[in-house]
């Protein structure tokens, strides 16, 4: 049995607030996962019990920036699941997003025209990449790096913490300690136009 969030509490991305069976969540602000309705942004929780629906509250502007399919994102990578891709949005269309906690996903299918078989082998933690949205569920979006200018833009050594070379097509390299890796790169990578750090 999981904890109850009261209503009226703040919730941030993720927090799960109550059971998919007995309540139904509003899909502008909320997502079920492993059978548990969490919050998809970060505001006030409000629970109407009578009619079992959950909803949350943001207390940004109303003329905040809305993703749409097609735009295009910059993001960190800041996980790596089996067969998907999280990316914390930083960009959209180069107008900086980071304060709205926003979330990429890309899954497995959308890496690469090419067949990938396991994604931390192309992907890192720290990655930055450019990217396409192609779907929304909630404030998580469905994106993609299937095209030449998409996929990561600058990376840095897991061992050593440089910034990587590129060395080849689909191969980076540290200039510091020799590290070799495979990426799925933008055709910019190592020399992107956006603004990556804060």
């Amino acid at each position: 049995m999981m904890n109850e969030i009261q209503s009226g509490t703040f919730v941030n991305i993720g927090d799960p607030l109550r059971m998919e069976e007995q309540y139904l969540g509003k899909n502008d602000s909320t997502y079920v996962e492993d059978g548990k309705v969490c919050a998809a942004i970060s505001g006030i929780l409000k629970v109407n019990e009578s009619e079992r629906t959950i909803t949350i509250e943001n207390t940004t502007s109303t003329n905040e920036i809305v993703p749409k399919h097609g735009d295009i994102i910059t993001g960190e990578v800041y996980m790596i699941r089996k067969s998907s891709v999280g990316v914390r949005i930083q960009t959209l269309n180069q107008k900086l997003v980071m304060d709205l906690g926003l979330i990429g996903n890309i899954h497995v299918a959308n890496v690469s025209r090419s067949y990938v078989d396991k994604l931390d082998n192309v992907f890192q933690k720290t990655d930055m990449i450019r990217a396409k949205i192609i779907a929304q569920r909630g404030k998580e979006y469905s994106i993609a790096t299937n095209a030449p200018n998409l996929g990561v833009i600058t990376s840095t050594c897991k061992y050593c913490g440089k910034e990587m070379q590129r060395k080849g097509k689909g191969q980076s390299i540290c200039p510091f300690c020799n590290h070799y890796d495979r990426k799925i790169m933008a055709n910019d990578f190592g020399d992107p136009v956006e603004v990556l750090k804060f």
